[in-house]
């Protein structure tokens, strides 16, 4: 009700840029649609109503909202990576324990820390899997790798790697080294995805040997080798294994696959994958599945009015990465997500970034 209170009052009186952003995501209401009214109203007031409260805010505050946002995850990173050690060496139990969608067992720590049966060994802070951390990490560092103190960036990076995310570990070295482009010359630029394409080259054949290296580890194999497609010994793709793992799936997303009939452009609906499976999963796919292929178009179109046109190599390659972003973890118009990437983008300042340089030196 708070967040419906904040949206009217907002709505009262506010800039003609900020309506626009407004009335241009309302499309994205139709992702929360479901044939559950209950469940609509939740996700309206959860899910739907946060994203235009952050639209509606004067630009200084939204700046503020992200840069605490920042601050916040990197703390609880930085008190759950302790937490991580001592539940791995053994000497942590779990305050108390619950069961989610009836086979995953989840464990709490101090309130603060979340593992899942089967994945300690991966670091997840407070959140209910290793993944959100795997993709967190690369969007704050990419957006926003200018404005983060040394003890963040060592903080985030530590929690990345911990968490063995396959996504943090392809993304991270391409992120590092062009989240800065924005801030240096053409001629530079032109220079560093040269380099880049020789050190992709390189980095992929490295990628090979280590996935081959942990295909005998019952552990690594899991987290590493088996997330790839291969061909003999070379990775031709990345598994999503959020729906593989369902059984005729693959001929569910057959049956969509087909642009003659209406389903392929509005989808079978929200919680169709219930219907079918009596569950559902977190893949592209099955948002594809349920709300057609405009929706996507939709959200690609409008994350790419937050980029800023005299930025053209950057644009190009954070459209790449938001891509991959939205292929690993579908849900990037939700409010976590969304805030970090309309602010590291719309309201990225080339002067502050300069005057933050400059106190660095």
């Amino acid at each position: 009700m708070l967040n419906l209170i904040t949206v009217l009052y907002l709505l009262r009186e506010n800039t003609v840029v900020n309506y626009k952003w407004f009335i241009a995501v309302l499309p994205i209401l139709y992702i929360y649609l479901s044939k559950d009214p209950i469940l609509s109203v939740q996700l309206f007031y959860s899910a739907f109503l946060p994203v235009c409260c952050f639209l509606l805010l004067p630009d200084l505050y939204k700046k503020e909202v992200a840069h605490y946002y920042i601050k916040v995850f990197t703390i609880l990173c930085l008190i759950g990576i302790p937490i991580y050690i001592l539940v791995n060496l053994g000497l942590l139990p779990s305050l108390f324990s619950f069961t989610k969608g009836g086979d995953k067992l989840y464990f709490n720590y101090f309130l603060v820390y979340w593992g899942r049966e089967g994945l300690l060994y991966r670091f997840t802070s407070i959140f209910d899997e290793p993944g959100v951390i795997g993709t967190l990490v690369p969007i704050i560092c990419f957006y926003f790798n200018n404005e983060l103190k040394i003890w963040q960036k060592i903080v985030l990076n530590i929690a990345g790697i911990l968490s063995l995310s396959m996504f943090y570990f392809i993304t991270i070295v391409p992120v590092l080294f062009f989240s800065d482009l924005r801030a240096i010359s053409m001629k530079k630029t032109i220079k560093r995805v040269l380099l880049f394409v020789a050190c992709i080259i390189g980095f992929y054949l490295a990628l090979n040997i280590i996935a081959l290296w942990t295909k005998d580890n019952p552990v690594l194999a899991l987290a590493v080798y088996h997330r790839f497609e291969w061909s003999g010994s070379w990775i031709i793709g990345v598994v999503n294994n959020r729906d593989t793992a369902i059984a005729g799936f693959d001929d569910l997303f057959d049956q969509w696959n087909n642009f003659k009939t209406v389903a392929y452009y509005i989808g079978y609906g929200k919680d169709y994958m219930l219907e079918v499976f009596e569950g559902s999963t977190l893949s592209y796919r099955t948002v594809l599945i349920e709300k057609g292929v405009l929706i996507i178009i939709y959200l690609f179109l409008y994350f790419a009015f937050f980029h800023q046109s005299k930025y053209k190599i950057y644009n190009l390659i954070s459209m790449v990465f938001l891509m991959m972003i939205f292929f690993q973890r579908p849900t990037l118009y939700s409010i976590n997500y969304f805030l970090l990437v309309f602010t590291g983008l719309y309201l990225y300042d080339e002067k502050e970034d300069n005057i933050r340089k400059s106190e660095i030196v």
